[in-house]
């Protein structure tokens, strides 16, 4: 077994297939970070020339030695502990040779998994084990949880899995005419009436540098039409004065006895008037302001093979009431489920009871508790002094 320097097109081949593969362990990602130097490495069995394992790994000088880091974690199995621990012990000889002090591991492996209420499904503590007995030391105190839905279901069995809360802001986005278009052309002057300037200079790399079919990024857009929006209210109106109506005419005639469901129904139909009178009031407002279609949110995804990632998301404040948001997200999952996506990742959440982690659960997700950093350390004489200067580094430029 030995260490190799790979090509650009050999370490996309590699990463394209393997079974841990990610976003971040790409070529597109690595040109991402032009403030790095990006160095692929393979782990090859010599005799007979298979790839076993391989990284990128991103470069920052530390004088005359490097500091390296990687994102996403080895494409590598991880539950092959002989391979894992060949793999390390012959890494760490490479990079002394090359004159790194350590490698930070952002760690893509699934440490736990939460369903919505909490309830801890799974728990792997083997490679936590694994990595403190080949000396890889803890570099942040605590994991990081993103909300992940997986799902082999249709489109309409996925919705299902929805919540309730979820499932009625999307029926109430469609209601105000809310629509959902992807924008081709991939226009980032769309973006900045929605979004900070550095998150705009960010997805312009990104945009950039997915392009390629396995490895791509894309803008989808969420407008409302105030015309429609005022004339779709004004028809639900008109049906359920209909429906009122004739029940008004059974609650006058004395020789009807009312039941409790009918009562009920009465009043369900009295209170649908009256936010079907506030939504034409609403859209009335909207419409004397905005006479055209309404930008009303956008997000910018990353398809990496089997899986949808959430990267930036801006909505238009002054109308974020209208669940843009839920319903360009339930577009995007339907439209790439039937593309053979089955894979869609909402992004980082604090705990599992905050708002953001109810509203990305809604979609029938779970939490997923990843490892997170650690430090391979190559050179430990110099580690404590390069940790310390990039701590010092980090918090005054805060």
């Amino acid at each position: 077994m030995k260490i190799i320097e790979l090509t650009e097109t050999q370490f996309k081949n590699y990463s394209a297939l393997h079974s841990s593969r990610n976003y971040f362990q790409t070529v597109e990602f690595a040109k991402t970070k032009p403030n790095y130097e990006s160095l692929f490495l393979g782990f090859i069995n010599e005799e007979n020339s298979t790839l076993m394992a391989a990284t990128l790994i991103l470069i920052k000088p530390f004088g005359k030695f490097k500091i390296g880091y990687i994102p996403g974690g080895f494409l590598i199995d991880y539950e092959n502990e002989e391979l894992f621990r060949n793999f390390t012990t012959i890494l760490k000889e490479e990079l002394k040779k090359r004159k790194f002090i350590y490698l930070t591991l952002n760690n893509n492996s699934i440490y736990k998994i939460f369903a919505k209420n909490g309830e801890l499904l799974y728990f792997d503590t083997n490679t936590i084990k694994l990595l403190d007995e080949l000396g890889y030391t803890k570099s942040e105190k605590n994991t990081h949880k993103k909300v992940v839905l997986e799902t082999e279901k249709t489109p309409e069995e996925t919705y299902k899995m929805f919540n309730q809360n979820t499932k009625k802001n999307i029926k109430v986005a469609l209601r105000r005419s809310i629509s959902i278009y992807q924008d081709k052309s991939n226009n980032i002057d769309i973006l900045t009436s929605l979004l900070p300037a550095s998150s705009i200079e960010k997805i312009k790399k990104y945009l950039a540098s997915f392009t390629t079919k396995n490895n791509k990024a894309e803008i989808y857009l969420a407008k409302l039409n105030p015309e429609q929006y005022i004339n779709n209210y004004r028809f639900l109106l008109k049906e359920e004065e209909l429906k009122n109506d004739k029940l008004n005419s059974i609650m006058q005639n004395i020789n009807i006895k009312k039941s409790i469901s009918f009562i009920r129904k009465k009043m369900l139909s009295d209170q649908l008037i009256t936010t079907y009178n506030n939504e034409i009031i609403k859209a009335t407002n909207i419409y004397s302001k905005y006479s055209k279609e309404i930008l009303m949110g956008a997000i910018v995804i990353i398809k990496n093979n089997r899986e949808i990632y959430f990267l930036e998301e801006g909505y238009n404040k002054e109308l974020a009431s209208f669940y843009s948001s839920h319903l360009i997200k339930w577009e995007i999952i339907k439209k790439h489920l039937e593309s053979g996506y089955k894979i869609f990742n909402f992004g980082k959440i604090s705990t599992i009871n905050s708002s953001t982690a109810n509203f990305k659960l809604g979609f029938g997700g779970r939490v997923y508790e990843y490892l997170g950093n650690y430090d391979l350390i190559i050179n430990k004489w110099l580690y404590r002094i390069a940790k310390l200067i990039t701590i010092i580094k980090s918090n005054s430029s805060k």
